[in-house]
């Protein structure tokens, strides 16, 4: 996905609490989870470098916002945006393939 809508009311009130670090942390991991449109992988010491922060405050993130499972760290609300997403571009590619929308009738 290259954007995702930022509900900033919402973000705001789940992260009043964080320091500075991890509220970089916490923006950097949503950014990277919908670039790959795939869970945070398990390997903490490389998501933190990847997202150019201490691993001591990623894993204190990933342990706060994100759920633990076999594929990696997942956040529901993330699918949720993911699959939306991903139905958004299939019907917009079947709707290209029959030669796009319907034209308006003239009246």
């Amino acid at each position: 996905m290259i954007w995702y809508k930022f509900r900033v009311g919402d973000y705001i009130t789940q992260t009043l609490h964080l320091s500075d670090a991890e509220d970089l942390a916490y923006r950097r991991l949503l950014d990277l989870y919908y670039l790959s449109e795939s869970p945070i992988p398990l390997d903490t010491d490389a998501v933190a470098r990847r997202i150019r922060l201490d691993l001591d405050v990623t894993e204190s993130v990933l342990a706060e916002y994100f759920d633990r499972t076999d594929e990696g760290y997942r956040d529901p609300r993330c699918d949720s945006e993911i699959a939306r997403y991903r139905h958004q571009v299939e019907t917009n590619s079947a709707l290209g393939k029959r030669g796009g929308r319907r034209k308006k009738a003239e009246s």
